[in-house]
């Protein structure tokens, strides 16, 4: 009896796709290895001339709440790349760079410019987003326009990466304090709550005061809102109006949320115990509220979804005419005879 094993053969590696796919067509090619060693270069040089703009990006992101989903931005960057990349065929050639080697010089100065400016007028603001108008810069000129424009929600996407200014936050913080205090107050007092609000502090019959603060203004829900919103839309694969609604809907669900949160503290303070509306109890609170408003950006899209469908499905049925075989016409619409 032989006792020879069968040797199993090794299933073959997955083929390549996406960005692996695109920078191995390059490789193999002597102008793609001078694109794609000039694109590591020029990427290196960024990172040295913004490397204090960097350092301040990961120091926010890990200390302000309002800004941690910025830990997320870069890979998720990475991954939409990825997913224009697996659009292009494997036999398309790099896109024309004559456009690019006029349009990619003008956003690298561009963006060195804002980046000087601040050496004289510390607008953190403009000089962080000089780091994405360099890097789109870069893009035209070494691979084109074309490349650019493939490739621009992924480096549009890296905004949200940006911290804002305090004093910008504050400036649009404080109305929306303002608003959900106001909002809250009269909903509580609509419900059986008399409320009194003075400005951003609500106080509650008991002597119960909550007041307000920047944390509760929304801002921290729209910033992480804004994000969720624009990577949806873009996976999406909906037409143009669809994906603006979505992103636009992003300011009013995370508002909806923040006053039904404070709401929900109010009541759990006047009802319950006050100290339920602190420390870890206050967090949760938050979390479940931040689950609610992604429940209601899910019931927008399944309402659009649903109505893309109403009115595609509202066609006028095409009514074609065919000679029958004794030479009679027979009507045929939609597929069926009449």
């Amino acid at each position: 009896m032989d006792d020879t094993k069968l040797i199993k053969p090794k299933p073959a590696p997955p083929p390549d796709t996406g960005l692996t796919l695109v920078f191995k067509q390059e490789w193999a090619q002597p102008d793609g290895r001078c694109r794609t060693i000039g694109l590591i270069l020029s990427v290196l040089v960024l990172t040295a001339l913004y490397w204090e703009n960097l350092k301040h990006f990961t120091f926010v992101w890990s200390n302000d709440d309002n800004y941690s989903h910025g830990w997320l931005v870069i890979p998720l960057c990475v991954f939409f790349a990825n997913q224009a990349a697996q659009k292009r065929s494997v036999k398309q050639a790099i896109p024309d760079r004559s456009t690019g080697l006029r349009t990619g010089p003008v956003l690298i100065m561009a963006g060195l410019s804002g980046r000087l400016v601040t050496v004289f007028l510390p607008i953190g603001l403009v000089a962080d987003s000089s780091l994405i108008v360099c890097l789109a810069g870069v893009v035209a000129l070494i691979y084109g326009t074309g490349t650019l424009k493939k490739y621009a929600f992924p480096i549009g996407f890296l905004v949200f990466m940006i911290p804002l200014p305090v004093a910008l936050y504050t400036m649009l913080a404080n109305p929306l304090q303002l608003v959900v205090s106001k909002v809250a107050s009269m909903a509580m007092t609509f419900a059986g709550i008399p409320v009194l609000c003075e400005g951003n502090m609500m106080t509650l019959p008991g002597d119960i005061r909550m007041f307000v603060a920047e944390a509760c203004s929304g801002m921290r829900q729209l910033t992480g809102f804004l994000a969720l919103t624009a990577a949806v839309a873009y996976l999406s694969g909906k037409p143009i109006w669809y994906r603006i609604i979505l992103i636009a809907s992003a300011i009013p669900v995370a508002m909806v949320a923040n006053i039904a949160r404070v709401i929900v503290t109010g009541m759990v303070m006047y009802h319950i115990d006050p100290n339920y509306a602190k420390g870890a109890w206050h967090t949760i609170e938050g979390m479940a509220l931040m689950m609610a408003g992604l429940a209601l950006l899910q019931l927008e899209m399944s309402v659009m979804n649903a109505l893309m469908d109403l009115f595609s499905g509202q066609s006028v049925p095409l009514k074609t005419s065919e000679p029958k075989p004794d030479g009679h016409i027979r009507t045929v619409v939609n597929g069926a005879q009449a």
